[in-house]
């Protein structure tokens, strides 16, 4: 039976991978954050910290401001490169003064010896926490009203030496613990992998074409390109206005770097809040949004951008398909499960009470944006379940895949790029293949369902709370390898192979304990319902699928 409470996953609990020597610095624009984020982080690491501007000010016995006045900016940057080449010497956090990456030969020798980030903020963001500018050097006496234009020159300065952090942070409108915990797990997976004899930078894409004719589109799968997807949207959508629709802390985490993104491509950008969870996937929801977009003042000429899960995704493709009878989409997935699967193909709906995802519409995304590094902000349990989507792909399509997937074993639940991408990559290239061929789901399409018949009725009968959508999948999945063996329809051992991979991820496989009454109920309503029978998913093998046409007490027989 799935877990009535869900206990740290077993791969959570191992101990990650120490950053590379030498210091870390922390580079930004003044406000960024990185003298009240650098304490934090240097106790979370064990290490020490270092603000140069304070390390300047000790030696001189004068405030930087003094120096300022005194030495002039040049003075007071030459001061800077000692305190650099005095830190460059330990393994302390360093808080470094926003100009400094910006000086001559600084960036390559940061890089070289330690690992830079960025933390970012809009401008005015920055305003906002510098508080009294006249303490800022380069900001006194500038007029209030143009202190933000003097910041955004400062930015566009300095733009291309921040860019050259290895690690990116935004910080807007998050909590110094939200940004240190990033900023831990980014360190502790540094995108170093290879693949083959190439170097997986943050900065390579690969690319699965869903082929659909007119509405075909592309999966773009990177790391570390979520502030690239503005111009790709605006590139594949033509639009004026993107709606970001996004939930809670993916919002406050990953919003602010996508919306820049859109901004810098032309578009005016307006990001919407919703509820995650599938409760929230309802005709309701779908009302409140509408009179959102129509305060937004979202025409045709407007992009619905979905960023986060599953749920947000199905949510935001419904809405988008249904305003002003259909406007463009575009999913930015953040979540395993989304990536592979309910960010392809153009299925979107909302639930009812008595079934899942029995209102929606067939709406193509015109570009499907994934970013492997956001999954770095994903607990273990939501990898492991949004790998039981992966593991649908291989044993329904591609035994050879299967195989690949059981050497990974618990690698798969980390995040690692080498690991990751190729896998992802292979997952969305199965989904890709099965929609281009049958893009209504009237026959192969359905194959993708393998799981689901089952899986939609515990995530029904246990009103969509206490269990995941991959973990319920899992169980439906096993259970049909169960039932193909029973029917002779599979070789015997099947579903043990199956059933040992999904363990090893962390995942269910026995059904909740309903009545039978209540699972025949719940299958009565599913989608692939047709008169009496449902088109159910079975397993001829490992990697080879097809659908059989049963009553729902032929799926789940009484047991003797």
């Amino acid at each position: 039976m799935p877990r009535s409470s869900h206990p740290e996953h077993p791969a959570a609990r191992r101990t990650k991978h120490a950053p590379r020597s030498g210091p870390i610095w922390l580079v930004g624009m003044m406000g960024a954050g990185k003298s009240a984020v650098g304490p934090r982080l240097a106790r979370r690491l064990g290490r020490s910290f270092l603000d140069t501007d304070r390390e300047i000010e000790r030696a001189a016995g004068r405030s930087v401001a003094t120096i300022f006045a005194d030495e002039g900016e040049a003075g007071f940057r030459a001061r800077e490169r000692a305190a650099v080449r005095a830190a460059e010497r330990g393994r302390a956090v360093v808080a470094l003064g926003g100009g400094a990456i910006a000086q001559p030969g600084v960036a390559e020798r940061l890089a070289a010896r330690g690992t830079v980030v960025h933390l970012r903020a809009r401008p005015e963001t920055l305003l906002a926490r510098i508080g009294d500018a006249d303490a800022r050097p380069l900001l006194r006496g500038v007029p209030a009203d143009e202190r933000r234009r003097r910041l955004e020159v400062l930015l566009a300065e300095r733009r291309a030496a921040y860019e050259s952090a290895r690690i990116v942070v935004d910080t807007d409108g998050r909590s110094l613990e939200e940004v240190v915990e990033e900023i831990v797990e980014r360190l502790a997976g540094e995108p170093t992998a290879r693949r083959g004899a190439a170097v997986l930078r943050p900065s390579a894409r690969r690319t699965v074409e869903v082929s659909l004719g007119a509405r075909s589109y592309p999966i773009e799968i990177g790391y570390g390109t979520l502030g690239l997807a503005g111009a790709a949207v605006a590139r594949h959508t033509k639009a004026t206005q993107a709606v970001v629709l996004a939930a809670g802390s993916v919002s406050r985490r990953y919003g602010p770097a996508l919306e820049r993104g859109l901004r810098e491509a032309g578009l005016r950008s307006r990001r919407l809040e919703v509820k995650d969870g599938d409760a929230q996937k309802t005709l309701a929801q779908a009302a409140r949004l509408y009179d959102a977009l129509l305060d937004a003042g979202a025409d045709r000429g407007s992009v619905v951008v979905a960023l986060g899960g599953g749920v947000v995704g199905d949510l935001a493709g419904f809405v988008a398909a249904t305003y002003l009878r259909g406007v463009a989409f575009v999913q930015v997935p953040t979540t395993v499960l989304a990536m592979v699967d309910s960010s392809i193909g153009g299925k979107v709906g909302v639930n009812l009470a008595r079934g899942k995802n029995l209102v929606g519409a067939f709406h193509q995304p015109r570009l499907v944006w994934v970013d492997v590094a956001t999954l770095r902000s994903l607990p273990v349990r939501q990898r492991a379940a949004g790998m039981a989507e992966v593991v649908k792909a291989a044993a329904l399509w591609d035994a050879a895949f299967f195989t690949e997937l059981e050497t990974c074993g618990e690698r798969l639940l980390g995040t690692d790029p080498e690991v990751l991408v190729p896998v992802l990559e292979r997952a969305c290239a199965i989904k890709a293949e099965v929609v281009a061929q049958d893009e209504r789901e009237t026959g192969l399409r359905m194959l993708l369902n393998l799981g689901h018949t089952l899986g939609h009725a515990i995530e029904a009968l246990t009103r969509y709370r206490g269990i995941l959508h991959g973990e319920a999948v899992a169980i439906g999945m096993v259970y049909a390898a169960r039932r193909s063996e029973a029917l002779g329809l599979a070789p015997l051992g099947t579903a043990t192979r199956l059933e040992a991979l999904l363990s090893r991820l962390g995942l269910p496989s026995e059904l909740p304990d309903f009545p039978r009454r209540a699972y025949l109920a719940a299958l009565r309503v599913d989608k692939k319902r047709q008169d009496a029978r449902i088109r159910y998913v079975v397993l001829r093998e490992i990697g080879r699928a097809e659908t059989v046409p049963l009553t729902p007490a032929e799926i789940y027989p009484a047991r003797p």
